[in-house]
């Protein structure tokens, strides 16, 4: 029990690292300036899967063909979750894209209930009224604004829907080596979907780092880490461990890149943010009593 609780903090670990990994995205997608998202997604999963292929090569690990129902979900569900992210960023805000992903804790509950047939709890309906809320500021902003944050906030809420059929999928899978395969088959399915849509131009060379950059270690480094961590975990815990992205993510951007963060963003932040991770918590404390 002491050996695998070690496993466990140590799968902690390496899910802040992810975390961190993950929160450089909206920064490097806003430096990229002539890529159309298409070609930015593509790459980008095409570069993650060659970089995880070579690091499963290394460790000498084979590769098989799944027929498990799981693994495939999770493969469309890592492809459509790539491309709504990368399209997210490009309509929106890194903020209210980052946000906005983060209720996907809420359609874990749906999906657990409609597929693994878990009946959802009283204070389900609580904390999704709570972030009800908090979308409509996010929502109230777009309409101030432009339809165009309309539909980059659609996205990002549908990203954070896929990111949890995904993250369901993945724990039903338990195995490090078939998670791992996920990613490796889900960032080939996104190449192979993106490539008829790509504009075939020439692009500045930052605009290739960026990319090279974002799939190895945006996705291939943080991936490989959470392939191993999630098979310790509940799939609670794989979309709540990682909940400092929404907080460095727009940090970061507002730094390097100098997008503002709003008022109505940030009320709807921590209105969802908050709600969620307090009821996470509350959850955690009860479950172990």
């Amino acid at each position: 029990m002491e050996q695998y609780n070690k496993i466990r903090q140590k799968a902690v670990a390496a899910l802040v690292v992810c975390a961190l990994l993950w929160s450089t995205s909206g920064f490097v997608l806003k430096s990229v300036r002539e890529m159309d998202s298409m070609r930015i997604s593509g790459y980008r999963c095409l570069v993650a899967s060659l970089f995880l292929l070579l690091l499963r090569s290394r460790l000498h690990t084979r590769l098989t063909i799944h027929k498990d129902k799981w693994f495939w979900t999770g493969c469309v569900s890592y492809a459509g979750a790539s491309l709504l992210i990368v399209l997210a960023n490009q309509y929106t805000t890194a903020a209210n894209a980052i946000i906005l992903q983060y209720i996907a804790p809420l359609f874990v509950c749906i999906f657990n209930a409609f597929l693994l047939k878990k009946r959802p709890e009283k204070d389900n309906y609580i904390v999704i009224a709570a972030v009800i809320v908090g979308l409509a500021f996010f929502f109230q902003e777009a309409l101030s604004m432009n339809r165009t944050y309309m539909l980059g906030n659609i996205l990002a809420i549908g990203a954070g829907a896929v990111m949890a059929m995904q993250a369901v999928s993945v724990c039903q899978i338990k195995n490090a080596s078939s998670v791992n395969l996920v990613i490796i088959g889900g960032g080939f399915l996104n190449f192979i979907c993106c490539f008829p849509f790509m504009e075939h131009t020439s692009a500045p060379f930052t605009d290739y780092v960026c990319v090279i950059f974002l799939g190895i270690c945006q996705l291939g480094v943080s991936y490989a880490l959470y392939s191993w961590a999630v098979v310790y975990l509940s799939p609670l815990e794989v979309i709540l461990i990682p909940a400092i992205e929404p907080l460095v993510n727009p940090l970061l951007t507002l730094l390097i890149r100098g997008e503002k963060i709003t008022v109505h963003t940030l009320l709807g932040g921590v209105i969802v943010v908050g709600s969620i991770t307090i009821w996470s918590i509350w959850k955690e404390k009860n479950k172990a009593v």
